[in-house]
């Protein structure tokens, strides 16, 4: 199945006898912008068969509206074996699809989060506040000590800035055992500080307005 998205593509076939070459219709890779490329929680029923975009142009995301008609693209057909609430991929990235495999925080940037508002200088912070919904990929030091936020309210996510000073909430200090970068959470909400442990997925994290606590 086609897993990223082109210009364009040519299909080969046959046309009396000869092998043609036939430019399909551009088809658009998603624009980023706002909400457009981030997983959308979705509700689905066992055994019921339902129809994946795969080429991005669907107004009804994730799932297929038939705009990719003429395009060299089809639908995903998939089936759930059982109910149940799962977080699908509308940035069309994923290498697991339909579903969401977090390549979105790689498309939209780690700088995304940076688009939303923040608390406001001085709030006192009681609750962690998210402060994004997708983890900050994070290239770290061997043998150097950080200071994770855990409040949310720092300005240098995903780092402290002393913030937490206004609130009950302290920072969590932790020294890289290898170079390499490392998924940090900013949805605070992680079991396993200071690292993403996928609670950002969790729909009411999806759903929180960034800058506040999860209701």
């Amino acid at each position: 199945m086609q897993k990223r998205l082109h210009e364009c593509r040519t299909m080969m076939k046959m046309l009396n006898g000869r092998l043609v070459a036939r430019t399909l219709s551009t088809v658009v890779r998603p624009q980023i912008e706002s909400n457009r490329n981030i997983p959308k929680p979705c509700s689905v029923e066992a055994n019921k068969t339902y129809k994946w975009c795969t080429c991005g142009q669907t107004k009804e995301q994730p799932f297929c509206d038939g705009s990719h008609r003429g395009s060299g693209f089809v639908p995903l057909k998939w089936t759930p074996e059982k109910s149940e609430k799962v977080l699908l991929c509308c940035c069309k990235n994923t290498n697991n699809p339909p579903f969401c495999d977090m390549s979105h925080i790689k498309v939209l940037g780690n700088n995304f989060a940076g688009r939303f508002s923040k608390p406001a200088p001085g709030k006192p912070v009681d609750k962690p506040l998210v402060a994004g919904r997708n983890p900050h990929y994070t290239d770290l030091k061997e043998g150097k000590t950080y200071m994770w936020c855990a409040c949310g309210a720092s300005t240098h996510q995903p780092f402290c800035d002393s913030s937490h000073t206004r609130g009950n909430l302290t920072p969590v200090a932790f020294t890289a055992e290898k170079s390499k970068a490392r998924w940090l959470c900013m949805c605070k909400q992680t079991k396993d500080p200071p690292y993403c442990d996928g609670s950002h997925l969790d729909v009411e994290v999806q759903t929180a307005k960034e800058g506040q606590p999860v209701s």
